[in-house]
């Protein structure tokens, strides 16, 4: 309590604030999404998050390898079909492309966990996240159905090697919520730092306006402070790089 506890006595050196952080980063604390599509020797950047890309499973292989040499062992991929259709079957088609990537990883690599994205999105030719049915003169998303074909897609994912299936909607930034979910539920807590997050970071940091690095370290210190165990990040291997 003030006036006993004044804390800026522990902020006023760079050493001293080292030896009483209570927060610290590591690159086992971060998840790298990756969006995998169909093709061979496909390296395509994304345009609103640089440094990130659209890869096909053999360049997938060798940027997991590059990241693993940094310690991130944990990975998340998003599947970018070659075909889509009204109810997002290619999710759990054995010759997916997400499939293909989890037998490819699991052969180069055993030490790695693999994590799959579940979701519809991107499977369906209509962008909705499940089956449409007709509402009351509209069309809306057929939620029972959607969860019967989410069954679907984590068991197939589950048996081509994930190691975690994981729902779409997981939590951002929102660190008082991870807070009040830590404490409730004393649970492991994984929270998405989500790409419009890191495209406003990279933006601002292009023009120049703040320091990249400081801007993404407290960031992510602030996401674990709050009680996630787990960070979802494209700023995983630059964060990597930063605190290796």
């Amino acid at each position: 309590m003030f006036p006993a506890s004044r804390l800026r006595r522990l902020r006023q050196h760079p050493v001293l604030r080292d030896l009483v952080r209570e927060t610290s980063l590591t690159p086992h604390d971060f998840i790298l999404p990756m969006f995998v599509k169909p093709g061979t020797d496909v390296k395509k950047e994304i345009a609103s998050m640089p440094g990130n890309y659209q890869l096909s499973v053999d360049r997938l292989v060798d940027e997991i390898g590059l990241a693993r040499h940094l310690g991130i062992k944990a990975f998340i991929l998003f599947g970018i079909p070659e075909t889509k259709d009204a109810i997002g079957s290619s999710s759990w088609d054995e010759a997916g492309v997400v499939h293909k990537a989890l037998r490819a990883l699991r052969k180069a690599y055993n030490d790695l966990l693999l994590i799959t994205d579940e979701c519809f999105c991107e499977y369906t030719d209509h962008g909705h996240c499940g089956p449409l049915r007709e509402v009351s003169g509209r069309m809306d998303v057929d939620n029972d159905a959607t969860l019967s074909n989410l069954a679907r897609q984590c068991v197939s994912h589950a048996q081509a090697g994930a190691d975690v299936v994981a729902p779409s909607g997981m939590m951002d930034g929102m660190v008082q919520a991870i807070r009040r979910v830590k404490d409730r539920f004393g649970c492991p807590t994984a929270a998405y730092n989500v790409s419009g997050e890191f495209a406003m970071v990279k933006a601002a940091a292009q023009k120049g306006w703040i320091d990249e690095r400081r801007v993404a370290l407290e960031i992510l210190t602030s996401i674990k402070r709050a009680g996630a165990d787990m960070i979802l990040t494209y700023h995983a291997l630059d964060a990597a790089r930063w605190i290796g």
